[in-house]
């Protein structure tokens, strides 16, 4: 079951696609060599202050979406458990199964690390926080091919997995992260609600992107018509992720 897929999704899937573009290598600039030192950094003196042009809604937004993914890894590490932990997926005993059973433990154990990444506050207004999600997200795939497995007709390996999975609560989970990016959508339009109101008629107008979203919050706040509370906090994720 897919319902409209939803802005956040489309705009990890494209810093997905695009790191996977990226040439690869051993050296110090690195993407993996970046994420490995997320959990390393000691900063120095002064370095904890915010990054130039940082703000508290921008802040808050970051730290929600990083909230969003972690609901992610955790229910589908959870459910991936509990399929494997299942007696039924055991009941037939093939190269094909034996293959599915290894990716779905091979999963357990990346989400399980992405889990425990933690970003140190002083990267929250880098561009180390977007890696950072992206290292999360790539952990993901690894669970979500299975969606597909909802519209195909399959082997009965495949079937048995997709029984299982929608038994230990696939179905349910969907259900919720859509409800989730609806729920973030309107937390980013709250939080912005308050820091328009700390703004000055210059810091309204400091950089295209204010202004961008500005403009938004008139239509919104003049009712403007398919400009609603969601649609707007739509519109604010196109602005801060530069959809």
């Amino acid at each position: 079951m897919f319902k409209r897929t939803s802005y956040i999704v489309i705009f990890l899937l494209l810093l997905i696609q695009l790191i996977s573009s990226l040439p690869r290598s051993s050296s110090s600039d690195s993407v993996d060599s970046i994420l490995n030192e997320i959990t390393t950094i000691t900063p120095s003196a002064g370095e904890n202050a915010l990054p130039s042009g940082h703000n508290s809604f921008e802040e808050a937004i970051r730290k929600d979406l990083i909230n969003y993914v972690n609901f992610e890894l955790q229910q589908t590490n959870q459910i991936a458990k509990d399929v494997l932990a299942d007696p039924s997926v055991y009941s037939i005993d093939s190269e094909v199964m034996q293959k599915e059973l290894s990716l779905l433990r091979k999963f357990v154990t990346d989400s399980k690390e992405a889990l425990n990444r933690v970003l140190p506050a002083e990267q929250l207004g880098s561009n180390t926080f977007f890696l950072f999600v992206i290292d999360k997200k790539i952990a993901l795939k690894g669970f979500n091919r299975l969606r597909f497995f909802e519209f195909k007709q399959h082997i009965p390996e495949k079937q048995l997995i997709w029984d299982a999975l929608k038994k230990h609560g696939w179905l349910e989970y969907h259900e919720e992260v859509n409800k989730k990016s609806d729920e973030y959508s309107l937390y980013m339009v709250d939080k912005f609600e308050k820091y328009v109101k700390t703004l000055s008629a210059a810091e309204k107008e400091k950089d295209k992107d204010m202004k961008d979203m500005m403009a938004a919050w008139n239509a919104y706040t003049k009712h403007e018509r398919g400009m609603d509370k969601t649609a707007f906090g739509q519109r604010l994720f196109q602005i801060n992720w530069k959809l």
